[in-house]
């Protein structure tokens, strides 16, 4: 139901007897009146269109939410090449196992010439014969072993004793390796609890309850809690982190998933808080290093001399200034214009194609315009345009460490990349039902994405580390400078 503000009625009191300067006084009053909420819904009116506008383009909104028709990049020009491989380029083939490896060896030979019909013998001395390598799989059937516990009588005492497990042995109906491989189906392939029960008994004949699974998620949770502790620690000592959040959901409510990448590991924290007490819990408070990141407020606690922004955001932000179509559209295309040079130059860089010498040199004059174009933005009449300009100049220093610090890079792609499944992971099971649910998906999820940055394993290390958690022994080490003197060892 429409209600009437008075404070906006424009009806002119009628008095009888009036002199007309006394009038045109209230038409006057009446037309400033006028013109204010004039302005006042041009403003509301440009700020509601601003937010129809809002897209993965030119805000921080999940590419998800875009509405049929908006294009994230110009499409490519057609190259008029036919699809597949160009020629001249080297073909990738499935590698030969030596014949001495393979399990059978099954030698076909021609009955009949494929020429005349007659019949073939078999020399020495022809060709080789073509090789054709098939792998296949088994009938999967579950090995059961069955142990038996037997009872003992003491003649000292005559007390009855009952044998324990051997060691390594989990008491449970299920051993080491499936426990591993059912966390492995949930955190590598994110796989709910209901199609991890259904795989492992249409796949591998394994009858298993439903609240089983999380029971065995929780068996390697557990198993995985000492070294991902050890990967926490590792990254608050490393000198150049990227770090990153996203929503989550845990029992119900709002949470949020964070990540840590540094060099080849990373890890995970889910939080009730997006504030900067998680960052600085994963960080520490004495961290000393490079922090890669957007905007978002709780990364603040860091000096802006040791942190690089995100230029991919910038970029979203800038594209922002252009589609609100108003005084400060020509400064974002100005400032679109800067960042592309920028990575044109960082792109050639990182291929090895210009020295670092020479691009600390080009990007003076991209940092004295982008400076100048951000001022421009902070006083023009845009409102909105000119707040974020002056959010952004305030860490104007995190623009440029990438060229100041080498190894340092220009965006957060690696956070994001890294963040990537877990989100898809979260829009299949919509979160965590309860805090030792989300001690798993942290605890997995950095064990998958170190193990996948350093090229190991995942089901081996989750077998090995459940197999030394219930022998009491060291679980194996997620950091990669141990594996590697261990492999020298």
């Amino acid at each position: 139901m429409l209600t009437r503000d008075p404070s906006h009625d424009l009806t002119l009191p009628v008095q009888s007897g009036d002199p007309r300067d006394r009038r045109i006084e209230q038409l006057e009053a009446l037309l400033q009146t006028a013109l204010a909420r004039i302005a006042e819904l041009e403003t509301e009116n440009a700020s509601l269109r601003a937010l129809l506008q809002q897209n993965s383009t030119n805000s921080s909104k999940p590419p998800s939410s875009d509405p049929p028709g908006i294009s994230r990049r110009p499409p490519s020009p057609p190259s008029g090449r036919k699809p597949g491989g160009q020629p001249g380029h080297k073909g990738h083939k499935r590698a030969m196992v030596p014949t001495s490896e393979v399990d059978e060896v099954i030698p076909v030979k021609p009955s009949d010439c494929n020429r005349c019909g007659g019949h073939t013998v078999s020399r020495r001395g022809g060709p080789e014969p073509e090789r054709l390598q098939q792998t296949e799989i088994p009938p999967i059937e579950p090995r059961v072993t069955e142990y038996q516990l037997h009872w003992g009588y003491c003649a000292d005492c005559g007390c009855w004793t009952c044998a324990s497990l051997p060691e390594g042995v989990p008491n449970s109906a299920f051993g080491v390796r499936l426990t591993a491989l059912a966390s492995l189906f949930s955190g590598r392939y994110r796989l709910t609890k209901r199609l991890v029960q259904d795989i492992l008994s249409n796949v591998l004949g394994v009858e298993i309850s439903l609240g089983s699974v999380p029971k065995l998620e929780q068996k390697i949770s557990a198993a995985l809690a000492v070294p991902v502790e050890e990967a926490r620690g590792f990254v608050r000592g490393e000198s150049i982190v990227h770090q990153d959040e996203t929503g989550w959901r845990e029992a119900l409510r709002k949470a949020w998933l964070w990540v840590a990448v540094a060099g080849a590991v990373t890890v995970f924290v889910i939080s009730r808080s997006r504030g900067a007490v998680v960052c600085k819990e994963m960080l520490g408070a004495a961290f000393a290093g490079i922090l890669v990141t957007d905007r978002w407020p709780a990364y603040s606690w860091v000096d802006s001399f040791l942190r690089q922004l995100c230029w991919s955001h910038l970029e979203r932000d800038f594209q922002g200034f252009v589609d609100r179509a108003d005084a400060g559209s020509h400064i974002g295309r100005a400032l679109l214009r800067q960042s592309r040079k920028m990575f044109r130059l960082w792109h050639r860089v990182r291929d090895g194609t210009l020295q670092r010498r020479t691009f600390e040199r080009r990007m003076e004059s991209i940092e004295k315009q982008v400076g100048q174009l951000l001022r421009q933005a902070a006083a023009c009449s845009a409102p909105k345009t000119a707040g974020m300009a002056a959010e952004i100049l305030k860490l104007e220093p995190a623009l440029w460490t990438f060229v100041r610090v080498e190894g340092v890079e220009p965006t957060n792609n690696i956070a994001e990349r890294q963040i990537r499944p877990a989100v898809q992971w979260r829009n299949g099971s919509f979160g965590t039902h309860s805090p030792d649910g989300s001690r798993f998906v942290e605890r997995i999820l950095t064990v998958v994405a170190t193990l996948r940055q350093q090229r190991r394993n995942v089901l081996e290390y989750l077998t090995a580390a459940y197999d030394a958690h219930l022998r009491g022994t060291t679980a194996p080490s997620l950091l990669p400078q141990l594996q590697a003197v261990k492999a020298v060892a």
